[in-house]
């Protein structure tokens, strides 16, 4: 049985697999090789995954979540109006149900569908995968990553990095050793990590980042940058409600991506607000240089990761033999340009950035199922790892200082251990409290658990010693064990730091059957005890677009509000009929409902 790889992004997930020693990504019934990390529901309670999902984000955001991969490892809760599946009366008497989902159960999803097109184009089950996580990410976000892929009824083999893995991907084999730099920069995290590739062997030198900036950052920045030209424009500020704020942030995303590859891009969005009944749109041209502006100071930041990388690996500029670019983000010109500019060389072209991780995650899968790849890979630990401690000072004994037992760059996989003695005289008790970073005083860095060594002996000061050992396995989990040398009495901690445990296997079992009943629920809405129709699906951009017709259609004139509603008739029977024709009216009402305000406010 075959293994696939799988990038699970914050803004798009793809699934890889290996076949003749060659990665190739698999599309989707759609030919699509990118699924949009986007998890939604209808209004009629079906699921909806990628860009069925993601089309629908702008129009009813109350029923969508995307980026929801800057949550991992935490307890963030998302409420999703998961819609009703009942008739129309009852609908009006209830409303609709609401639910809410945590991180990696919004990630399990995602990784079921991917798991379902891997068996659909491959044509056999698929029950084992290779997952990837930002380099950075805390052990915390790695197991929740894993226990994401369980749910969705996968047998995670490893938890590799996202660098690491592109750095697989590019066939970048000689005979000399090279120094390569790979600099992700995706939808929500960044990561550059130092490679040294010899032969078959990759092995990571340092890796540093941030795991809260990315594009989704960027769109932001660009978000609040239309939000102030509309207020200029209008003297009134954009609505504050959650689908208008919806529209502006997909409109600043589209805008990002036009100014990728043109140096001005137009925003058009129509009945962004109102002032009284006159309703208020925004048409704007936007210079690239303006995007740049607003995003440099995030850049910089990213720059003075590369220089702490490459610091930690002892390496300068000029003895890296190549830069790689990874991420969708990557594609900004002003990133080209200011990497060229602090390394001194233009980044490597050849394997799309959007693709590469999933190839590389791939690769890696193939490895451990033995398959024929020409590739071994060598990771390292992205953090320091350590407890809190006290140290004899010249000023006297200094409590928590952190005393780390991993540093961080270490090869993966790794065990340490320190011993340490007790503090007072009579000391019952020893807690050990495990943190990861990189900063002197304990509590400064990020905790990840404690538990307590107890029943000591009544020994003095310093006579007993505990000796504390750590291990760092491949998928990025820490287990932290603990032997006092008198009596031999051991505790251990597995850190898991997500706020809630790992699940059992009866919840694993009950999660997966939840997940189960999402993607096997009849699709038909019920219309009475006799009989079911399917339901009409229609564009969410079209619905919007039909609710603000019925809004506008008042404050038209008489000639415009019939020609309007001849239109609004000839859609309603083109839904019906599932015309073809429907895009081009959708368009004209677009036109109409733009040009018709424009006249009617100058």
């Amino acid at each position: 049985m075959r293994a696939v790889g799988i990038d699970l992004g914050t803004t798009n997930s793809e699934v890889a697999i290996v076949e003749n020693g060659q990665a190739r990504v698999l599309p989707g019934e759609d030919g699509d090789l990118i699924l949009p990390s986007c998890v939604g529901f209808s209004d009629t309670g079906k699921l909806l995954v990628g860009r069925e999902a993601l089309r629908q984000y702008a129009a009813a955001p109350e029923r969508t979540v995307k980026s929801i991969k800057r949550w991992m490892g935490t307890d963030h809760k998302t409420t999703l109006d998961i819609g009703v599946r009942a008739d129309a009366a009852k609908r009006e008497a209830s409303g609709n149900e609401t639910r809410e989902y945590l991180p990696h159960e919004i990630s399990a999803i995602i990784l079921r569908s991917l798991k379902q097109r891997a068996e659909s184009a491959l044509g056999e089950p698929v029950t084992q995968a290779v997952i990837t996580v930002p380099a950075y990410f805390t052990d915390a976000q790695r197991q929740a990553t894993k226990t994401a892929g369980e749910i969705a009824g996968l047998e995670v083999l490893q938890i590799i990095n996202e660098p690491t893995a592109a750095a697989l991907a590019y066939d970048l084999r000689s005979e000399d050793t090279e120094k390569v730099l790979v600099y992700d920069l995706g939808g929500g995290t960044f990561d550059v990590s130092v490679v040294e590739i010899t032969g078959d062997v990759t092995e990571v030198l340092a890796s540093h980042g941030n795991n809260r900036l990315g594009g989704d950052d960027f769109d932001r920045l660009l978000q609040l940058h239309l939000a102030n030209i509309f207020r200029k424009q209008h003297s009134v500020d954009v609505p504050d409600d959650a689908a208008t704020q919806a529209r502006l942030l997909r409109a600043a995303e589209q805008l990002k991506i036009e100014l990728s590859s043109h140096g001005f891009a137009t925003v058009r969005e129509a009945f962004l607000g109102s002032k009284g009944k006159t309703p208020l749109h925004l048409e704007v041209e936007v210079a690239r240089t303006e995007f740049e502006e607003l995003i440099q100071p995030l850049l910089k930041e990213t720059l003075e990761a590369i220089d702490r990388a490459l610091s930690d690996a002892n390496l300068k500029p000029d003895e890296i033999d190549r830069i790689i670019l990874v991420g969708g983000s990557t594609r900004i010109p002003l990133v080209q340009t200011m990497i060229e500019e602090h390394l001194g060389q233009p980044p490597t072209d050849g394997i799309q950035p959007d693709l590469c991780v999933a190839l590389g995650a791939a690769l890696q899968a193939g490895v451990l199922v033995g398959e024929s790849v020409d590739s071994i890979l060598v990771d390292v630990i992205p953090h320091s790892l350590g407890i809190a401690a006290a140290v004899d000072t010249a000023l006297g004994i200094m409590p928590g200082y952190f005393s780390v037992i991993i540093p961080r760059n270490s090869v993966v996989p790794v065990s340490r251990s320190e011993v340490y003695s007790t503090l007072s005289d009579n000391q019952e008790a020893v807690e050990i409290e495990v943190f990861q970073g990189e900063n002197p005083i304990a509590e400064e860095n990020v905790p990840l658990g404690s538990f307590k060594v107890e029943n000591l002996p009544p020994k003095p000061a310093g006579s007993i010693q505990v000796e504390v050992h750590f291990d760092f396995d491949i998928n990025g989990i820490l287990t932290v064990t603990t032997t006092e040398k008198s009596k031999g009495q051991q505790g251990t901690l597995v850190v898991n730091n997500t706020g809630i445990q790992r699940l059992s296997s009866n919840e694993l079992n009950q999660a997966r059957q939840e997940l189960d009943a999402l993607f096997e629920s009849d699709e038909t809405v019920e219309i009475s005890s006799e009989r079911t129709i399917e339901p009409i699906e229609i564009d969410p951009e079209l619905q919007a677009l039909l609710n603000r017709a019925e809004k506008v259609i008042e404050t038209l004139d008489d000639e415009q509000a019939e020609e309007l509603q001849d239109l609004l008739d000839q859609i309603e029977d083109a839904i019906a009929e599932e015309s073809s024709q429907l895009p081009e009216m959708q368009q004209e009402l677009e036109d109409f409902l733009y040009y018709a305000s424009s006249n009617e406010e100058a």
